[in-house]
């Protein structure tokens, strides 16, 4: 569509209406594909703007999990460097962020339900680039109390990843 807010991780749910995380105009919205009506689900968090929304999954019980990241760590600024949830009655729940996790890319649930995986692409130096797991309760949080994932991947330096299992 026009005016798309560099659209990016794009997604259809079971209804087929297209979800879209709009980096450049900080939202995640849903568009009804047949009437071209957008509904914006999230745009911000604790009375803040969201950073730039970049990509998105949605797990079994319809809750829609994505990311958000800004080049800054200040939290006093803005929403910085998060994963957070959308509850289907539209409740948004932050699930990791800054400084547990440095800057959240791909995100994605496991077919079970039981894992969140995060690929994290900070390319400065001591920073996450690579693929994290995180166990999930029931209620869609994070299960790990530090909020500390298992390092699936790593990247670092590059992108030619060293499995860690």
């Amino acid at each position: 569509r026009e005016n798309s807010g560099e659209a990016n991780g794009l997604l259809f749910d079971r209804e087929g209406r297209l979800l879209a995380c709009e980096g450049k105009t900080g939202r995640v919205t849903r568009t009804d594909m047949k009437s071209g009506e957008v509904t914006v689900l999230a745009d911000q968090f604790n009375g803040h703007p969201l950073g730039a929304p970049n990509d998105l999954t949605i797990d079994a019980k319809g809750r829609i999990y994505f990311t958000s990241r800004l080049p800054n760590d200040d939290p006093k600024k803005n929403n910085v460097n998060s994963v957070y949830r959308i509850d289907p009655d539209g409740k948004v729940a932050r699930v990791l962020h800054e400084p547990d996790i440095h800057m959240p890319n791909g995100v994605e649930i496991s077919p079970d339900g039981f894992h969140l995986y995060l690929i994290e692409s900070d390319g400065r130096e001591g920073r996450n680039r690579c693929i994290f797991a995180y166990r999930l309760h029931a209620d869609g949080s994070v299960l790990n109390a530090d909020h500390v994932g298992r390092r699936i991947i790593d990247f670092s330096p590059g992108r030619i990843g060293r499995a860690h299992v």
